[in-house]
Order: structure tokens, then C-alpha cells, then sequence
């Protein structure tokens, strides 16, 4: 080759940060603990079924949350907004609405795909991963929260994972953040906040809050608005406010809600005030609300007080105590469980019992997560309330904590022709051993045997079957070799 034909070789492409290629031993395993956890999960009367890798925008910009928001790969393509799907659970409920709306309920629904997230790489953490979850649509109450716990949990045993299992009820920290008149955008900090805290990290409220109480213009212009509006019948200001903006061409309209509901909702941010001590307030209920965690025994009188300190409703306890009894009745006993009531997960679907599943003994390595989204389905249009929960996890990480024992090897061969013309047999002796359960590639390089030899043991086959144009076979061991054999 001359310097000539050397400087014009075109530069190898990389891959994409955070994406990673999967070698066939990796694979493999995959392959095995994805057929494992189908296997458990069919078992339990889930059917498997696919949803499109692309999805539009607006189904997972409805109560995903800031921070998934934030990870989505979202573009417009011939005047389409279009995402790459972060996650299964919108998708199943899209899907459900589209053609299952009929079926009898419960529907129990699984899946596995690839999911991306534009997020941080870093040990255990990439942007393309594939997600294998469940969905119990149709299940109200904690046996629904319970079948759907025991199943992942299950599904981990069965892999040789001793799980450990974090149980959360996001209903208590919405019941306080109701109470207070805080805008949405404060709101969501407040659950992003607790959710930080809880995991240990540092969480600068004096930093934030500028930013979320707003600008004193803004506040003084809100301030000033409502006083004047106050005296204005609530329906009236609604429908003057949203003629006056049709009839100035503005554009009233979102792929989720109606324009009344548009109206309504800026005049019900407008009554918020997001003032500095409301939120100050909201924050040391989320400090202490993340603070509770440990085993149910400790954590339970402890919660208990807090609800009635704070007068909150009870019915997370109620539901709490009602879970950990079935759960009990599927074998997992309170000493595997940690209660969190300050866990989030970043989601804001979320409407009740929350858990996450780690392996036994080794930290913050989460497996599978999930809860209940009762308000999910018809926040994406379904026509009536579909009480659901369900769980997700990836694969990747999955199959790095089992601790399956690889299967007897399956004999690898490497069947030649001595000549172009004996090929047609050479092909007939591979099918013959290929039906007889053994891994066996064909030269299609038309090598020579010495070549061959050279090939076979790079790629750690032990056995090379040499044919010829009569159909007459030799098999040579080339751990052992041959007589005569260099």
C-alpha cells in the first residue's frame, strides 16, 4: 500500500457515548436470563407483547416527571414530535387504550425492549438498555401491589438473586404538598428533593429557591392579578379569559388537555403563591419524611405519629399494613423488607405503593422497580379509571447479579470441502450434524486444511470434519491431532 492509499483511508466511527456494543459470551448469558424471567412471568398468566421503539413526544411528556423528561431523545421529523421510548409503562397504556379498552379485566401484560435515557454513563448506567417489566391493568388494592411485588421478587429468586425489597407510598408526601398552595414547578422540586435525601444526597434548598419562588416581579404580577380577579364568579373569568384569547389568535391547545382545562389550570396557578416559608415547609416534611427508613417494625410507630402530627390521611398506613399481611401469605416475611416512606422514583404517575428490589447485601445496585398508577390511563385518554401497578427492570444489570451456572458445551465443529466441487456434500454433512444438535459453521472461504486448522483453533473449535467430492468424511481432533500432522 503507498502513503498515498494509506492517507486516504476513511477514519473508523465511534459509537455513540453511553451505548455499548454486546460480544457473544454477554449475549448468551442475556439470552438465558431473559428466558428465564419469560418463563417465570408466563407462569404468573402475563402475556408478552411489543410496542414501537418510537412513540409520540406528548406520551411521555404526560406526568413523567422533570427528570425523565430531561433523559428523553425527543426530535421532530416531518413535522412530527417523536421520542425514543424511555420507558414501557405509557406505551403498555397507550396500547391498552388503543385496542384492549373491551377485554375483561384484570389484563395482565409483559414486555421486554430496548428503552433509552440520556443520562450520566456510568457503572451500570447506560443510555440504551433493555427493559423487561410486567403491567397488572384493571387491579385496585394491595393484592394487586402484592402479586406484583412477589412476581419480580420471584422472578430474581429464580436467577439465584436473594432480593432485597424497599416498599414506599408516594400518597403521603401528595397529601401534604395538597395541602399547600405551591406551584407545580415547586412541587415537583420538593419530590425530586425527598427522593435525593433519601438516597443519601446533598440537596441545596437556599441555592433552589430563588429559582422557585420565582421572580419578585413575577410574584408582585401574580399577587396583583388575583386581587383584582378575586371578585370575577370562577365559570364567567373562565370563559371571558378563553374568548379573549381566541379572539386574539392565540392558540389554545395541548395534546392532553381542552382548552377550558388550559384556562383553568393558569388561573389556578395564578392562586398559588409559592411563597418562601410555604415552601421551607414542604421541604423539612420531605427531609423528614425521607429520614424514615428502615424495617417495618421501627418504621411503622414512627410513620404513624407523623400522619397524625401533621393530620394526614391514613389510608397509606391502612394500605401499607394490609400489603406486608399478603405479602406474608406468598412466603416473604417483614425481616426482607425495608419500609421507605419517603421514596418518589422520579415519576410522577405514581399514585400509591411504591418498591424497589435490590440484591441482598450489596447497596444501591437497584434490580427492579415500580408501583401504582392509578390515574395514568385516563390521563392518556382511556374512557374510564383503570386502577394499574406494575414493575420494571433491565436486563443488563439483571443478569450481572445472577449467579446461573453455564450449561454443558454443545460440540462446535468446523466442516471443510477438499475442493470447490466437493462443496455441495460438505453442505450435506453440516445439515446432517447440525440435526443432530451440534454448533457447526461451514468453510465458505474455500481454505486450505493447514488454514483451517489455524482458524478453527483461534476460535476455540476442537474438531474439524474434512469431506471430499465423494462424500467420504474424516474427522480430525485437533486437540490431538493426527499421525503425520504438523
Amino acid at each position: 500500500m503507498t502513503a498515498n492509499q494509506s492517507s486516504d483511508l476513511l477514519q473508523p466511527l465511534e459509537r455513540l457515548r453511553g451505548m455499548h456494543d454486546v460480544g457473544p459470551e454477554r449475549f448468551r448469558r442475556r439470552q438465558r436470563v431473559l428466558r428465564r424471567i419469560q418463563h417465570v412471568i408466563e407462569r404468573h398468566g402475563y402475556e408478552f407483547v411489543e410496542t414501537p421503539i418510537l412513540e409520540p413526544t406528548e406520551l411521555f411528556l404526560r406526568k413523567a416527571g422533570p427528570e425523565r423528561i430531561a433523559q428523553l431523545y425527543a426530535f421532530t421529523f416531518r413535522n412530527r414530535d417523536i421520542a425514543l421510548r424511555p420507558e414501557h409503562t405509557a406505551s403498555i397504556l397507550r396500547y391498552y387504550i388503543d385496542a384492549r379498552q373491551n377485554d375483561p379485566l384484570p389484563l395482565r401484560l409483559a414486555y421486554a425492549g430496548p428503552v433509552f435515557r440520556y443520562e450520566r454513563p456510568q457503572a451500570g448506567r447506560t443510555r440504551q438498555f433493555t427493559e423487561i417489566g410486567c403491567e397488572l391493568l384493571g387491579a385496585p388494592g394491595a393484592s394487586g401491589d402484592a402479586e406484583i411485588i412477589h412476581l419480580a421478587s420471584e422472578i430474581l429468586e429464580s436467577l439465584g438473586i436473594r432480593p432485597r425489597i424497599v416498599i414506599g407510598h408516594v400518597g403521603i408526601v401528595l397529601d401534604y404538598l395538597q395541602r399547600l398552595p405551591l406551584r407545580q414547578r415547586a412541587r415537583d422540586w420538593l419530590l425530586w428533593s425527598m427522593e435525593r435525601l433519601r438516597k443519601g444526597q446533598e440537596v441545596d434548598l437556599e441555592k433552589d429557591l430563588p429559582g422557585l419562588t420565582g421572580g419578585s416581579t413575577v410574584a408582585q404580577l401574580s399577587r396583583e392579578l388575583s386581587e383584582k380577579l378575586a371578585p370575577l364568579d370562577r365559570a364567567e373569568l373562565e370563559r371571558l379569559v378563553l374568548a379573549l384569547l381566541r379572539e386574539v389568535g392565540l392558540q389554545v391547545t395541548s395534546g392532553s388537555r381542552t382548552p377550558d382545562e388550559i384556562v383553568r389550570g393558569v388561573l389556578a396557578k395564578l392562586e398559588r403563591s409559592t411563597d418562601t416559608e410555604t415552601l421551607r415547609r414542604g421541604y423539612a416534611f420531605a427531609r423528614e419524611l425521607a429520614g424514615l427508613n428502615g424495617t417495618p417494625d421501627s418504621v411503622l410507630p414512627e410513620l404513624h405519629r407523623l400522619i397524625e402530627r401533621y393530620a394526614l390521611d391514613p389510608e397509606p398506613l391502612r394500605q401499607i399494613d394490609q400489603l406486608l399481611t399478603l405479602l406474608a401469605g406468598y412466603g416473604i416475611t417483614t425481616d426482607r423488607i425495608e419500609l421507605a416512606p419517603g421514596m418518589a422514583r422520579g415519576l410522577h404517575y405514581y399514585t400509591g405503593i411504591l418498591f424497589e428490589i435490590y440484591p441482598e447485601g450489596d447497596g444501591d445496585l437497584q434490580l427492579c422497580g415500580g408501583g401504582r398508577y392509578d390515574d395514568l390511563a385516563q390521563l392518556l385518554g382511556a374512557r374510564s379509571p383503570l386502577p394499574a401497578c406494575g414493575f420494571a427492570g433491565g436486563i443488563e444489570r439483571i443478569a450481572d447479579a445472577a449467579t446461573l451456572t453455564n450449561p454443558p458445551a454443545i460440540p462446535r465443529l468446523l466442516v471443510m470441502a477438499t475442493t470447490v466441487d466437493a462443496l455441495p456434500q460438505a453442505e450435506r454433512v453440516a445439515e446432517q450434524l447440525r440435526a443432530q444438535g451440534a454448533i457447526v459453521e461451514l468453510d465458505v472461504r474455500q481454505r486450505s486444511l493447514s488454514a483451517n486448522r489455524r482458524y478453527a483453533r483461534r476460535r476455540g473449535i476442537h474438531r474439524l470434519i474434512v469431506v471430499d467430492l465423494s462424500g467420504t468424511v474424516e474427522e480430525i481432533d485437533l486437540l490431538q491431532g493426527r499421525a503425520g500432522d504438523g
